[in-house]
């Protein structure tokens, strides 16, 4: 029979590329917040960049918009990724969390959310 939905698989080399490029910025990505009330506008350009990143593994499959949120102090930061119930962003957004394991970045805890 005729297949009319095809599941869309996550690409997981762009899961391994946002997690690289993310590792690499994560300094810029504190820093913006910390410095959010002196310099607000930095701290939009790297939430857009953030979104633009995360934008070519959630493009593939998911149209809508892309809610994330991340933040913290010292040592404990959080990045928040929201699948929305949507079956391709629960595949997403899981691979991206197991691949943030392996990086050894212990001052970012991910979680998942609705």
């Amino acid at each position: 029979m005729f297949s009319f939905f095809k599941t869309v698989e996550v690409d997981n080399q762009k899961v391994v590329a946002f997690v690289q490029w993310f590792c690499a910025n994560e300094e810029r990505i504190r820093q913006s917040v910390e410095n959010r009330t002196t310099n607000h506008n930095e701290m939009m350009v790297m939430l857009d960049e953030v979104e633009a990143q995360l934008a070519k593994i959630y493009r593939d499959g998911y149209k809508g918009r892309i809610e994330f949120d991340y933040g913290g102090k010292d040592q404990d930061w959080e990045l928040n990724l929201y699948h929305l119930n949507n079956k391709f962003l629960i595949r997403a957004t899981s691979l991206i969390a197991a691949a943030f394991e392996n990086t050894g970045l212990s001052t970012w805890k991910i979680n998942i959310g609705k």
